[in-house]
């Protein structure tokens, strides 16, 4: 497991999105591609966030969070480092 907030970024974008995983839907809380690109999108922000962005990259993570169990097994480490990517964005 890559200990940075960017490695984990690097790393999340070399990925294939699962192909066990339906566009489109939304799995527990989530829609399945709108909360990576959502949570991507802040980390890439980390330093720079207005609060909203940080009250909003927080509700995304708390719901991933809830929400990983949902998704086939597979898919899984996939929305975990999604989930990562956000613990560590939001520490920063």
């Amino acid at each position: 497991m890559a200990a940075t907030l960017v490695e984990e970024m690097r790393l999340h974008a070399a990925e294939p999105f699962p192909n066990s995983v339906e566009k489109g839907l939304d799995y527990g809380e989530v829609d399945a591609v709108m909360v990576g690109a959502d949570i991507y999108g802040w980390a890439k922000r980390a330093g720079s966030r207005s609060d909203l962005d940080r009250s909003r990259s927080l509700q995304a993570a708390e719901e991933l969070q809830r929400s990983i169990g949902a998704f086939p097994a597979e898919a899984q480490t996939y929305y975990e480092r999604i989930l990562r990517i956000a613990r560590l964005a939001l520490a920063a």
